[in-house]
């Protein structure tokens, strides 16, 4: 009877584990879901796009984020977009319904659907995907997006898609970047980075602000100022990637100064200027009008 028992054990754990060797990543709970850098970065990079177009920030949904990530991950394990499949595709090798997205007749509701099937998100959402043959990063998944009509349209709400995007998901895995804009609300209500002090993503707007009119009576540590709104934009989100997390813009004419830290007094300012001055060697303080 032992020996039946050790036979059958072996043969449970040999079939779990080749379940795990064929889909080659082990997924991990949607409570455990947080936001790396590059996830962030992008989020950024697009919110301060729909910002210049005059159009308001999409809620940063954990749901979604989650589906992108599992969705990127079983791109970059197991490969549906091969074989004629395109990589809206998902393989037969998870708990997900499979398609190979260019020829199932069903593939809308397999793209629409997947956040149904594994999170509690129940609106339909629309998926973009990047994938540049090596390590994806945000900067070059936003140039290619923003310079491609049909996933412009996406990002801007135009073409078909005017109808207002409720929530918006982020995952990167590999050499894929996937984002999901979801029709209604993410019950989801927080959404933290990584790492060992998590911070609150998914909170008011205003709060993730990346432009500012300098505020009377600040001093503000500016590390630059470029000539381009995209360009501030990425230098910005890169300093926020460091974790100066109040890295601001501050628009002067034609030009866009770079803020990294503002104090109510120069005393304090002139202190955390001396401590920035081996990183930033060129900066300096501006002083309130």
């Amino acid at each position: 009877m032992s020996r039946f028992i050790t036979l059958l054990l072996l043969t449970i754990i040999a079939g779990w584990f080749n379940l795990l060797s064929a889909q080659g990543f082990s997924m991990h709970p949607l409570k455990e879901q947080c936001a790396e850098n590059e996830e962030i970065q992008l989020y950024e990079l697009l919110t301060e796009y729909r910002r210049i177009h005059n159009l308001p920030p999409i809620p940063l949904s954990k749901s979604l984020s989650y589906v992108a990530r599992i969705h990127a991950m079983d791109l970059a394990f197991n490969r549906p977009d091969f074989g004629g499949c395109n990589p809206h595709s998902w393989s037969a090798k998870g708990s997900w319904k499979p398609c190979c997205y260019s020829r199932d007749e069903k593939r809308l509701n397999c793209m629409n659907d997947k956040p149904k099937e594994l999170t509690t998100y129940k609106a339909k959402a629309w998926e973009i995907v990047y994938e540049g043959g090596e390590p994806a990063k945000a900067i070059d998944a936003f140039e290619l997006w923003k310079n491609i009509s049909i996933t412009k349209d996406y990002l801007l709400n135009t073409g078909k898609w005017t109808k207002p995007w409720k929530a918006m998901g982020i995952g990167f895995y590999g050499d894929y970047a996937a984002v999901w804009f979801g029709e209604g609300d993410d019950p989801e209500t927080e959404y933290f980075t990584c790492g060992d002090e998590p911070i609150l993503l998914n909170k008011p707007a205003e709060t993730n602000s990346v432009t500012e009119t300098a505020k009377s009576g600040e001093f503000y540590i500016i590390t630059g100022s470029l000539n381009s709104i995209e360009k501030a934009n990425r230098e910005v989100v890169r300093l926020r990637s460091l974790g100066y997390q109040k890295a601001k813009i501050l628009p002067s004419g034609n030009n866009f100064r770079i803020a990294i830290a503002s104090f109510e007094n120069e005393a304090e300012a002139g202190k955390s200027l001396k401590e920035l001055k081996a990183e930033f060697p060129q900066a300096w303080i501006l002083k309130p009008e």
